[in-house]
């Protein structure tokens, strides 16, 4: 079956093409979440230590992103098109690499744990490249209407948030329950490799899904030269719209993850969360996130998409910011009153609505940036361009995780310890926080490079049509 980008896309095709967003979601929100307490908490490796073998890995997983991308850009076969044997060997490998990184055991020695975290690492974020960067690069060629690619992001932005709902809420829930022994579960060493298990079998699922349910791409490079990698890299750069998208999305990670990655040490030693309640908290946001899809569709019809990202910038740094502040900083809320958690939530829940904004409308920008860049290139380089936005989205998180490895040391986090001291649990909350509060009017002038709009989108198709001509 061959795209048609001419055409409406048909629903089924929406809905399959939605549905393998799961399987990239799952382990990786897990990874970004967990990963770190885990490695820190539950192996008992220091914070330093933790934070380089995280950065180190997502800066590979990073840097394989715009070769992949380029490598399935020129990809021929009549069996599986341009993408999808990368969808096949990426979520079965994602699968086989979750099991092994979640099943070292705290009792090996420190050298046998650090070796076994780096190989395993590896690994599983290999292939979960393997399966995502060509994934996403498959929605720019289903169809080349901007809104039929608004609606594309919808399906596959709501069904991102359903994994990461499987991540965060699936495991809080049906892994880490309270027990005697451990009244939270999340401190339970025997749980991880259940989570292992349960990321490996939600990845098998959905990649298959993706496969046999979306059509190939047999769309043919235009172009007959066979450029190098870095000479493509350098000629994505040069597009001025691109290359703003790409430093926002590096900037935001930066900052956003840094929360994100010590959010379990927060809930657990701040707000004195168990795994069900960090569950219904990650059910507000990533709940919201999904339910407010149809609205940033619709916002991103009517008004340029650009504006609608700063919108949702806004909305998401007033949950982000707002939650910490005002239950540890200003304490207008107290932590461990009966409504605490109901008070949580609704931060989390305006925080997911500003983050719904970014589940969708960069994807949509980046392949707008593609149609102009390759006005000048005269190569159809999708892979390459979401290869490049997903190399700044994790080369951010690789420096977010490295920060929050050095902020656990400075604040004096200590992991044999049941409870954190007061002043640890105050900064573990509040420190992050100041990142993001700095770098907002830096993001939001960086957006304003993005000159790319719906009235000259329009006209670099029409161009298009004619050079391909």
């Amino acid at each position: 079956m061959q795209t048609n980008s001419e055409a409406k896309v048909k629903t089924r095709h929406k809905l399959g093409y939605g549905v393998g967003a799961i399987a990239y979601a799952t382990p990786y929100t897990i990874m970004a979440g967990s990963f770190l307490f885990f490695v820190t908490t539950i192996l008992q490796v220091s914070p330093i230590i933790a934070g380089v073998i995280v950065a180190i890995s997502v800066f590979w997983d990073a840097v394989t992103d715009p070769w992949i991308g380029a490598v399935s850009d020129r990809a021929k076969s009549k069996r599986f098109g341009r993408r999808h044997q990368f969808l096949l060997i990426g979520g079965i490998g994602t699968a086989l690499g979750s099991i092994c990184l979640w099943s070292i055991s705290p009792d090996m020695s420190l050298t046998m744990k650090v070796l076994m975290l780096l190989a395993a690492v590896l690994f599983a974020k290999t292939m979960n490249t393997l399966y995502g960067t060509p994934y996403f690069a498959l929605s720019g060629s289903l169809s080349n209407d901007n809104n039929e690619r608004t609606a594309i992001q919808g399906y596959r932005a709501s069904f991102h948030l359903v994994g990461m709902l499987f991540a965060i809420v699936g495991t809080q829930i049906l892994i880490f329950r309270p027990s005697e022994a451990f009244p939270r579960g999340q401190l339970d060493p025997a749980n991880y490799p259940k989570v292992g298990m349960f990321i490996a079998v939600i990845t098998i699922i959905f990649a298959l899904v993706a496969y046999f349910s979306t059509p190939k791409d047999h769309q043919v490079n235009p172009s007959t030269t066979r450029k190098s990698l870095w000479s493509l890299i350098r000629e994505s750069l040069e597009n001025k719209s691109f290359r703003a998208i790409v430093l926002v999305i590096f900037l935001i990670e930066i900052v956003f993850q840094s929360i994100i990655s010590l959010g379990t040490h927060v809930n657990t030693f701040t707000y004195h969360l168990n795994g069900p309640q960090m569950g219904i908290l990650g059910l507000s946001l990533l709940g919201m996130s999904i339910l407010s899809q149809p609205i940033w569709v619709y916002l991103c019809r009517r008004f340029e998409l650009r504006n609608m990202l700063i919108l949702g910038f806004i909305v998401g740094l007033a949950g982000f910011v707002g939650m910490p502040w005002a239950h540890v900083g200003f304490e207008v809320f107290p932590i461990d009153a009966d409504s605490t958690l109901m008070t949580l939530a609704i931060f989390s829940g305006i925080a997911g609505i500003g983050n719904g904004a970014f589940m969708s409308i960069p994807f949509t920008m980046v392949a707008e940036a593609a149609d102009v860049g390759e006005l000048d290139s005269h190569e159809r380089q999708e892979g390459l361009y979401f290869g490049m936005y997903t190399f700044a989205y994790k080369a951010g998180i690789a420096v977010s995780v490295l920060l929050a490895g050095v902020l656990l040391k400075v604040i004096g986090f200590d992991a044999s310890l049941p409870e954190q001291t007061a002043s640890t649990s105050y900064h573990l909350a509040i420190a992050p926080t100041w990142f993001l509060i700095a770098i907002a009017p830096v993001i939001i002038w960086v957006l304003q490079s993005y000159t790319i709009n719906h009235a000259t989108h329009a006209k670099a198709l029409n161009d298009l049509k004619a050079q391909r001509a």
